[in-house]
């Protein structure tokens, strides 16, 4: 009966998990390369930086691709509100960009600690400037999210290869840095392209300081609740960059990255297709849109047990084909093996239960779970962190996601 109603849907996601299989295999062919290329410390300069630029390309998203996803969902039958909605999102978007250039310029020169990475991170804030222009919310909306993800691969394929080519030592970190957000300048270019040919939406420009200040409004819980998980998605390793050495900095975010990479995998393809139809399905039939989604955990339940599985018993393997700076990040990869279980199964009971089925009052409650996750990030961001660096900091990433999964689980089950 699953598979009979949801045959779309399901569809879809095997389609984005194959695209996302090729979105990730592409980065786990080029980061081992970069990894062993550019060494630990090198490797530290690229992952401290992504993790500042992601910071702030979280603010720039500021919850839309939630909120302007359900909206545009609603209203892709009416062209006039779909405008709005689309050039609102736009507009706030861009308001932030400025925000976040500030924030940047205090990063590279007015920390002295973080004054090494100054060069990589104003090479990579173009990610967030083309992050601004992605049109990821709007085509999930459109039901139309295979357009995106081909996009992505096409871009990955296109640009990561030039690695090989180009990056040959420690000193090409810079050109390795440019590449990397190469990607996300012709992803966001393509999309823009695809817009303008297709006309979704009229391009005629429509600004409304209402409209924009309403987007903003609209996406601030859930902005709220992302910005608390930046704190031991993000923050940790800019934590991490201030108490420890950038080779700590590149063991701990090249296990996360393997990490992220395979939760991601699972939970996001899943995410993408099935969040517009629960949202419209929750209008008609709660019952039905609730069961849906305690299906999909379950399924994503087990799909990460097995991967995690395999991750802490190989985990010896893995760190080996690293190369001799990972040599002792085998206990880093086995503390963070279990986690992918916890951002899927998490992340479905999250964004398709309480933010897709739920009213406000869930969308609170989805906050309280990440403010009291962020709160004992915090924590263990500045007790774990400085006395044991790397793996400190892993553990600190274990017990807050499980914090969160947790939190998540106890909500779906009371409230929906």
């Amino acid at each position: 009966m699953f598979f009979k109603n949801n045959k779309q849907e399901i569809v879809d996601t095997i389609y984005l998990i194959v695209l996302q299989g090729l979105n990730y295999i592409i980065p786990l062919l080029v980061f081992p390369y970069l990894m062993v290329t550019l060494g630990s410390e090198k490797f530290g300069y690229i992952g401290f930086s992504l993790s500042v630029v992601q910071y702030l390309m979280l603010i720039v998203d500021f919850g839309f691709n939630l909120t302007a996803t359900k909206k545009i969902s609603l209203a892709r039958n009416n062209q006039s509100e779909l405008n709005e909605i689309f050039w609102s999102t736009i507009w706030s978007k861009i308001s932030l960009l400025i925000i976040c250039s500030l924030i940047l310029l205090f990063f590279s020169f007015g920390i002295p600690r973080f004054a090494i990475y100054s060069s990589t991170l104003l090479i990579m804030f173009s990610m967030v400037i083309a992050n601004t222009f992605s049109l990821v919310w709007l085509f999930q909306g459109l039901g139309k999210i295979r357009l995106i993800s081909i996009i992505n691969t096409i871009s990955k394929l296109l640009i990561l290869p030039l690695t090989f080519w180009f990056v040959k030592s420690s000193d090409d970190y810079q050109k390795a840095a440019l590449i990397q957000s190469l990607v996300y300048v012709l992803s966001s270019t393509l999309t823009i392209g695809l817009l303008i040919n297709k006309r979704y939406v009229s391009l005629k420009i429509n600004i409304s300081k209402h409209k924009i200040i309403s987007a903003i409004k609209d996406a601030y819980p859930v902005f709220l609740t992302m910005a608390a998980t930046s704190l031991y998605t993000t923050m940790f390793v800019i934590i991490l960059g201030y108490f420890s050495s950038s080779q700590e900095v590149g063991k701990y975010t090249a296990i996360e990255k393997i990490i992220r990479g395979i939760a991601y995998l699972i939970f996001i393809p899943i995410s993408q297709s099935f969040y517009p139809k629960i949202s419209s399905m929750s209008a008609a039939s709660t019952d039905k849109a609730k069961h849906l989604v305690k299906t999909i955990a379950v399924i994503v339940m087990f799909a990460t047990l097995f991967l995690s599985l395999i991750l802490f018993f190989n985990a010896g393997i893995i760190t080996s084909i690293l190369g001799k700076d990972y040599h002792n990040a085998t206990d880093i990869l086995q503390i963070m093996s279990f986690i992918p279980i916890f951002i899927s199964v998490g992340g479905i009971l999250g964004q398709l239960g309480l933010l897709a089925i739920g009213n406000e009052h869930n969308k609170k409650q989805f906050q309280k779970v990440y403010f009291c996750a962020g709160a004992i990030a915090l924590l263990l961001m500045f007790t774990l962190i400085p006395l044991y660096n790397a793996k400190g900091t892993a553990w600190a990433l274990f017990i807050t996601e499980f914090t969160v999964i947790v939190g998540m689980l106890l909500y779906f089950k009371k409230s929906i």
